[in-house]
């Protein structure tokens, strides 16, 4: 497995250079999306306006700014669309599902396009093959934390100097609930039930409202970290995660919480550590100590079971398989003799 690779690209100097029709045309196709489904404004919409402003950034410096609605560029779209993906590919080192995602973009801006009558035709619907593989391509590295390595970050989290309260709280926070971190990121001070030790009426992906459940042991933490917050802001930001930027306090964006994750990995020597692999990790362990597949299901709230199994369980050796067997086999076999005497 490859680590992922990040590459800074679409800076604001490129996007200030943007077609300013194309931006037009496309904020029309946003604000008209978001009306019909408010509740992914803030997850699902993002991701697409990214990817699509990605596109304009590229049209704009490999195919002179074409207007997204021009005659060229439907005379071109199969060799803008091509030269696109290579672009993702070979400059932006974007994996095929990455790709997949941005091609969808644009093609779902095309589809609003003619059902508004504003152009009669999609450039390049049925014309251009999707990446194959996607789905089986794993870029990012998946780690699957055992109890003495949690111990250990644990300990490295209290013991060294460059970790702050912050870090111990998102990792145990993270721990404990198995959520994403679109999800805790968005967690508010207000949306505390210290009660039940829960937070409520989160928003995460697809606008899905869920709860982030926090262990007893956390909440004494987060307590504490209310504290320091008196002396910092005074509470006055709603967010669980702040950070002190252009002169002000501020909710912690999800990449400052993910670099945080990423320096909390190289106490155990992973340096691709990653939000999404404390996920895994609780989701696996819940259903390794229980033997619940629905519960660790549940908790990492999913519709099926089998997502979680296929994609969140940390898969067996054929060492452990046989294993399993022949302990199933002795047992039956205990139990044969037993009812024979």
């Amino acid at each position: 497995m490859s680590k992922i690779t990040k590459v800074k690209y679409f800076t604001k100097e490129k996007q200030a250079k943007i077609n300013p029709t194309n931006i037009a045309k496309y904020q029309k196709y946003l604000k008209s999306s978001i009306i019909k489904n408010k509740d992914v404004e803030d997850t699902t919409f993002k991701t697409y306006a990214s990817n699509f402003m990605q596109f304009m950034v590229f049209l704009s410096e490999e195919w002179n700014n074409i207007d997204l609605y021009s005659d060229d560029l439907f005379v071109d779209a199969i060799d803008i669309m091509e030269s696109f993906i290579s672009f993702c590919q070979d400059t932006l080192k974007n994996n095929k599902k990455t790709i997949n995602n941005k091609i969808a973009a644009v093609s779902t801006f095309y589809l609003w396009s003619m059902k508004r009558g504003l152009i009669d035709r999609h450039p390049f619907d049925k014309k251009l093959d999707r990446m194959k593989g996607a789905s089986e391509e794993r870029i990012i590295n998946s780690y699957f934390l055992n109890d003495d390595q949690i111990e250990e970050i644990r300990e490295g989290l209290k013991n060294e100097k460059r970790f702050d309260i912050i870090d111990k709280l998102l990792f145990e926070v993270l721990l404990d609930s198995a959520n994403r971190i679109g999800a805790v990121e968005k967690l508010k001070i207000s949306d505390l039930d210290i009660e039940n030790c829960v937070f409520t009426n989160i928003r995460e992906k697809r606008g899905y409202l869920v709860e982030v459940s926090i262990s007893e042991e956390t909440l004494v933490l987060i307590q504490e970290w209310f504290e320091k917050r008196k002396e910092i802001d005074n509470l006055e930001v709603d967010a669980l995660f702040i950070s002190y930027y252009g002169k002000v306090y501020r909710k912690m964006s999800k990449g400052s919480l993910q670099r945080r994750i990423t320096a909390i990995g190289t106490i155990i020597g992973l340096d691709d550590f990653h939000c999404h692999c404390v996920r895994k990790s609780a989701l696996n362990n819940i259903y390794e100590k229980t033997g619940d597949l629905s519960l660790a299901a549940e908790m990492g709230n999913h519709k099926s079971t089998e997502t979680t199994r296929s994609a969140y369980i940390k898969p067996i050796s054929k060492a452990q398989v046989r294993d399993k067997i022949k302990n199933l086999m002795n047992k039956n076999k205990e139990l044969e003799n037993m009812k024979s005497t």
